[in-house]
């Protein structure tokens, strides 16, 4: 032990002579285990960290996926009810599908987050409420009680913490609840709610756009791989009941899993963030590269002092034990002011991602981002300190002493170990730029995309319009048609319109829809409007026409269809005339319009849309829970210049209605593409980084070969080569390093850009315009980070050099 701490005094003594080199070294290794703390934290938050119930390796999701791709469009309730039927693998089995109330009956009326569960719902999470109880099974029946949980959150915000709150009556949507229950502090449940509400007064219907998300928790006894063989059995049995026009062979290939739920929550995310923090780990490669170069040289500069301590008794493990010492040494210091630095970077991460990023809540810097930053620090130390210690632990005793005070010759061993260095560098460095260029590559095709309608100078503005109030039809129709008309009357509004169960690009409502002809009932985009909707949008007509005012209550009952959807059920026909059935209503289709992405990277879905005159007013009210009504307003100037007025307008036709987000559709379509700019941005710095650290890299082993080929050099120019040869000459060593780092980087590139394949659009993983494109990038920083060494070669004195010593 006391060898030990004479060795690592002995170590800070020489770094700290050694102030140059130690900055460097320090701050390249403070960068790379920083930046590695940072998205570590991130991924451990969002994908890693357990959840905060008991036994969380219990909870499932039941999933339909096909191919391996899981479908998310849930399962409506009377599917929800079969597998009730069949929960042979579960403890409980739960439904779960958000929603939202405006909340009044509080110290202030509000909108809140809400969950209508079933009634194991709780103890599918191991958690029940410190003040009441929990659900019963009877309040899960159609027509049962009323009844609501509280979050912890929402008793202390909204009723002060009041214990007497169970079996007292709130108001939401205008409707009256009784409290039954408040949960624990410590529960949360996800996505994050503030209230609980039953299914009971749910519509069954097969049509009623209702989708849960089933979870369950298996029986101690069960494992999760017993839970998917028993999926597998009643599967047919599903599909008899259920979903009968799906063909034979695609029923085949459709599996039902139980899959983890904190799988499921961050199910889209795990890929891009894996890729992330590998990414970022090929950064801190590339600085443990960087800094074993500056130690292979300090090295070579200490060959005089390693053959002194040689020749006096110390052994080769001796003297590799008090390298790998100063590298530890190094590491720490890196990995303490990274640490510093992660918690800057990871502010910063925060503030670029996403912000339906799922668990953001959860991510900090706690006890598993200092273990992981020890870790890297050590593991750093290693990577960085091992083989130039066991190079320089094995010295010539005889010709560094007898060399005197002269120039020590590096040794081809030093030489060859920098110069891989340097390709695993360059590979390194190609594999970020190639992924980072591909996804700058989507990016931009993404906001070239046609997304069916435009964007420009149009406002949206989310309302609630719900309560008692709002109990027809008729009712909603009026309040609609009075909020437009007004907006129509402030300045520079040229259309106006109101939309439910979803804005495009968003993931909106659906419903059930039967194809008559077709014998086919599928659950297909919905989409509930006001005459106006297709013009405010810019949204083009196909066939047939727009709605107008005439198609009321009183009025038959009409449909307008997307392209898609009249391409996918109607190829052969003009799909006018026809009758579907949207939500068990009869309809005619007397109109086609052009596509409306809900993603940009992918194709519009099929989509009806319904006159809201004519939509029922449970169905508008059921889809408010999940999607605020949105008021669409085009203008002639700025959107937003208008916010206050149009806001103004909602409240002068009904104060009781809220008022939510407020925003452009040009900020929509930002947002749209959030995630895709978040992984961009990323990759591109990394990229940056590694190219840099590359560059310096290239720059420092070219500058110390220069350095001792100073009397060879000199002897070429003495006999008459040209100094353009000596900068051939120095050019080329360094573009062969560059060269073979490229070759070998191309493989590790399409390699992990095969995994950011389900990221990308409008460009192929292996897009070779992008990798030539990325090796002549490469190249170039290459021959320009060697271009200063060679430089100085070239304007050697040759009589000087030649007495260089």
């Amino acid at each position: 032990m006391q060898t030990m701490w004479h060795d690592l005094r002995y170590a800070l003594r020489m770094l700290v002579k050694n102030p140059g080199f130690t900055a460097v070294a320090v701050l390249t290794l403070a960068l790379g285990i920083g930046a590695n703390t940072a998205i570590f934290t991130v991924v451990y938050g969002v994908l890693l960290r357990p959840l905060p119930y008991p036994q969380p390796d219990r909870i499932v999701q039941i999933t339909a996926s096909y191919r391996g791709q899981i479908d998310y469009s849930g399962f409506s309730a009377l599917e929800f009810d079969f597998w009730n039927r069949h929960s042979e693998p579960f403890e409980f089995l739960a439904a779960r599908t958000g929603v939202g109330f405006n909340l009044t009956g509080g110290s202030e009326s509000a909108r809140v987050r809400a969950h209508r569960v079933s009634s194991a719902y709780f103890n599918v999470m191991g958690m029940q409420p410190f003040l009441g109880r929990n659900f019963s099974a009877d309040e899960d029946n159609p027509g049962g009680p009323s009844v609501a949980v509280l979050s912890y959150g929402l008793w202390r915000a909204q009723f002060g913490g009041n214990s007497q709150i169970v079996g007292r009556s709130i108001s939401l949507d205008g409707a009256a609840y009784t409290v039954i229950g408040v949960m624990p502090s410590g529960f949360q449940s996800v996505p994050a709610a503030d209230l609980w509400t039953t299914i009971a007064q749910v519509n069954k219907s097969i049509g009623s756009g209702i989708n849960y998300t089933l979870i369950g928790r298996l029986k101690n006894d069960t494992s999760r791989a017993q839970a998917d063989s028993y999926l597998g059995v009643v599967k047919n049995s599903f599909f008899q009941e259920f979903r009968r026009g799906t063909p034979s062979a695609y029923r085949q290939v459709i599996a039902f899993r139980a899959i983890p739920f904190g799988y499921m929550i961050a199910y889209g995310y795990r890929t891009p963030l894996l890729v992330l923090f590998g990414a970022i780990g090929f950064v801190l490669l590339i600085a443990c590269a960087n800094v074993a170069n500056l130690l292979v040289s300090r090295a070579a500069a200490r060959r005089r002092e390693f053959a002194i301590r040689a020749a006096l008794g110390a052994g080769r493990s001796r003297l590799l034990a008090q390298l790998l010492k100063e590298s530890l040494v190094l590491a720490i210091l890196g990995g303490a002011l990274g640490l510093l630095l992660a918690v800057w970077l990871l502010n910063s991460l925060l503030a670029l991602a996403p912000t339906d990023l799922p668990r953001a809540h959860e991510i900090s810097l706690d006890r598993w981002a200092l273990g992981f930053t020890v870790l890297a620090a050590f593991l750093s130390a290693m990577l960085f300190g091992s083989a130039p210690a066991l190079n320089a632990s094995k010295p010539n005793v005889n010709e560094p002493l007898k060399e005197g005070a002269g120039r020590a010759s590096s040794g081809v061993g030093h030489q060859r170990l920098r110069g891989a260095l340097v390709v695993a560098e360059v590979a390194l460095s190609l594999v970020l730029l190639a992924g980072a260029s591909l996804l700058i590559k989507t990016f931009a095709n993404l906001l070239r995309s046609d997304p069916g309608f435009d964007p420009h100078a149009v406002l949206s503005v989310q309302i609630w319009p719900t309560g008692n109030e709002f109990s027809s039809t008729e009712v909603m129709v009026n309040f609609n048609r009075n909020v437009v008309q007004r907006i129509k009357s402030i300045p520079g509004v040229q259309s106006a319109a109101v939309v439910g169960a979803g804005l495009p690009l968003e993931q909106g409502g659906n419903v059930g829809v039967e194809f008559p002809i077709q014998k086919r009932d599928e659950s297909i985009d919905y989409r509930q409007i006001t005459p106006s909707y297709f013009q405010t949008l810019g949204i083009p007509l196909r066939q047939g026409r727009f709605f107008t005012e005439a198609d009321s209550s009183d009025s038959s009952n009409v449909v307008i269809i997307n392209e898609n959807l009249a391409r996918q059920y109607f190829a052969n026909r003009s799909p006018l005339g026809e009758h579907v059935k949207v939500a068990d209503q009869d309809r005619e289709i007397v109109g086609v319009v052009g596509n409306v992405r809900s993603f940009l990277n992918e194709p519009a879905p099929p989509t009806v849309f319904i006159p809201d005159a004519q939509s029922p007013i449970g169905l508008a009210k059921l889809f408010i829970g999940w999607f605020p009504n949105c008021i669409l307003v085009r203008t002639a100037q700025n959107p937003l210049s208008i916010s206050k007025e149009v806001a103004g307008v909602v409240r002068s036709v009904n104060s009781d209605v809220p008022v939510g987000h407020i925003q452009s559709m040009e900020e929509t379509l930002s947002t749209s593409v959030a995630f895709q700019k978040f992984l961009m941005t990323l990759m591109s710095v990394f990229a940056g980084l590694a190219v840099l650290l590359a560059a310096i890299g290239i720059y420092g082993v070219m500058a110390y070969s220069v350095a001792q080929r100073t009397h060879e050099f000199g002897i070429r120019l003495a006999l008459g080569a040209g100094r353009k040869d000596v900068l051939a000459m120095v050019l080329f060593g360094g573009g062969k390093l560059a060269a073979l780092g490229m070759a070998l980087g191309l493989a590790g590139a399409l390699g992990l850009n095969y995994l950011l394949r389900s990221q990308l659009y409008g460009v192929r993983p292996a897009d070779p315009a992008t990798y030539l494109a990325v090796c002549a990038l490469l190249g170039l920083v290459a021959l320009a980070a060697c271009y200063i060494p060679a430089r100085r070669a070239t304007r050697l004195d040759p009589l000087k050099a030649l007495r260089y010593e």
